[in-house]
């Protein structure tokens, strides 16, 4: 069930030496080369490790044929900035849990890599609510691998580490209902806000609150609890529908990555804790 409808990610790649302007070899450095077009997508040392997006792809494809753990899944490879970053997703139709009747979440599998060593290679098991599929992006992954280019890195091992994770991904509804009857009022949501995901890091706004982004985020939370309760189910809800959509911005898929990763570091601060 390999969807080619965005299979773009497939393209020639290799390492090449850089040359100084006389003609020289440059030592230490070395780049990707995209040989189709001759294009470079990544300059780096001497300890850079290439990964091909191909590769990416491959092991997890080879991996869920071995572990047969379902024929009803849904692929989508998506690449960014000429090829030189990969996300890609398998979504497994027939593996659901439902945290409360009718809100089903189903079994994902997400990955990513990178020519410009701007990601690391990356892959980890997690869920996708089905409400208005924002995928659920937590600090604990059913499954995680995460490698920066210049480790030894083993994709195949990798890839099988995913496919384990469902176990763990079929425990996650207890937790998910205990959030459910965690109480989460619209100022308690603010004050998270602020610390975390709406906080300004520019060097200007340094410890201020980017209120734009805070106004969207309680808007949406507003929507959330509407639907599921004043909760922190909601809330959670909340930080994912934020990073799912991204598709007005100018470029989606690096936004949507870096809102994953920073409702990771919220849901590892004290706040998010103490809402018990």
């Amino acid at each position: 069930m390999l969807d080619m409808s965005n299979n773009d990610y497939n393209f020639p790649v290799e390492m090449q030496p850089i040359y100084d302007r006389f003609g020289n070899t440059i030592p230490e450095q070395r780049c990707v080369m995209r040989t189709d077009t001759n294009e470079v997508l990544g300059v780096h040392g001497s300890r850079y490790q290439i990964v091909q997006h191909d590769d990416v792809v491959s092991s997890l494809m080879d991996a869920l044929k071995t572990a047969n753990i379902s024929q009803d899944y849904t692929t989508k490879f998506t690449v960014a900035e000429g090829g030189r970053k990969l996300r890609g997703e398998i979504l497994f139709n027939d593996l659901t849990v439902q945290p409360k009747v009718g809100d089903y979440v189903k079994f994902r599998i997400s990955f990513f890599n990178s020519y410009d060593a701007s990601w690391a290679f990356s892959q980890a098991a997690d869920g996708l609510r089905l409400f208005c599929l924002n995928g659920c992006t937590t600090p604990e992954h059913a499954a995680v691998s995460r490698f920066k280019h210049t480790q030894s890195i083993n994709i195949e091992g990798s890839a099988t580490k995913m496919m384990m994770g469902l176990d763990t991904f079929m425990t996650q509804p207890d937790r998910w209902r205990r959030w459910m009857a965690t109480p989460v009022t619209t100022d308690m949501a603010e004050t998270f806000f602020k610390a975390t995901v709406a906080k300004a890091y520019t060097q200007q706004q340094a410890g201020k609150t980017n209120e734009k982004q805070l106004e969207r985020l309680l808007s949406i939370y507003g929507t959330e609890a509407d639907n599921l309760g004043g909760n922190k189910w909601a809330l959670y809800n909340c930080l994912t529908y934020w990073a799912s959509h991204t598709s007005d911005l100018k470029n989606p898929e690096v936004a949507r990555r870096n809102r994953e990763d920073a409702i990771t570091k919220a849901m590892q601060h004290k706040l998010w804790g103490e809402m018990a």
